[in-house]
């Protein structure tokens, strides 16, 4: 992971520079994700998955926090129906807004913003 400062301009900067052809120089993007590589189809249906639950439950409840249980739970049993040829409904845009939950959730937990009793996920016994 690179390290950032901020500079006098107030932006943050690696102190690498990509440079164009053309002379134009921006910071590097090593590190920072690859956001021109998100499946586009995929990253819709889960914007209208998230849509349809903010009718059924309000927006951002999933954000108050749920226990990781939960999400594992549902995002595998939407992934065992679509499996099974079921398609009712978007199971597999269920099952990623479930997994995408989980991730946020656990990062939340880990960063103290979320109670630690929301991680009710077994642990590993090594």
């Amino acid at each position: 992971m690179t390290t950032l400062h901020k500079t006098k301009s107030g932006l943050h900067d690696s102190g690498y520079r990509r440079k164009t052809a053309t002379g134009a120089q921006r910071d590097r993007a090593t590190g920072k994700g690859r956001y021109d590589l998100l499946p586009v189809a995929a990253i819709d249906r889960l914007a209208k998955q998230l849509e349809k639950g903010s009718v059924k439950y309000l927006a951002r409840n999933w954000e108050k926090g749920m226990p990781l249980s939960w999400y594992m739970d549902s995002g595998l049993r939407h992934l065992f129906k679509h499996l099974a040829g079921m398609r009712d409904e978007d199971h597999l845009a269920a099952a990623l807004f479930n997994i995408s939950g989980l991730i946020w959730t656990e990062n939340e937990v880990l960063a103290g913003r979320l109670p630690k009793n929301l991680n009710d996920l077994p642990k590993s016994r090594d």
